[in-house]
């Protein structure tokens, strides 16, 4: 399987179909490391288990293909957080789509970069160019 150690940002997060606006919003975060990469997503908290949920998958916007679907109790780590490796996806627009046991879905939209291309919220903080610089902010 080829790694694509692009970084991914976080789109629109929003539900959608019969009773979105009652089944809660996701909370979704990426976190990129050396070797890895994951995309953490925490259901709403709610009186339904993780085995009441259908499925989840992972769509690629572009193609429409379906890159990963299995079934939520599956793929969550206690009650609420799931943990997808993105390394497998390449550059893209994608999706990922939880159907809810009340109705309706929770989308996240997001998009991997390609390689070597750093978003600005993930840049480092320029530090002052010079010491007169540091002077000036500070003594």
């Amino acid at each position: 399987m080829a790694q694509h150690n692009g970084f991914i940002e976080l789109h629109l997060i929003e539900n959608t179909g019969e009773n979105a606006d009652k089944i809660g919003l996701l909370t979704a975060e990426f976190v990129h490391y050396t070797d890895c990469q994951q995309l953490k997503v925490w259901l709403p908290k709610s009186e339904y288990n993780k085995c009441d949920y259908g499925i989840y998958k992972i769509v690629n916007k572009l193609t429409q293909d379906i890159v990963e679907q299995e079934l939520v109790e599956l793929k969550v780590s206690g009650n609420t957080q799931m943990l997808f490796d993105t390394l497998c996806l390449s550059d893209g627009d994608y999706s990922l789509e939880i159907e809810h046991p009340k109705g309706g879905k929770h989308y996240l939209h997001f998009q991997k970069h390609a390689e070597g291309f750093v978003p600005e919220k993930f840049r480092p903080v320029e530090p002052p160019s010079s010491d007169e610089t540091m002077r000036k902010m500070f003594w």
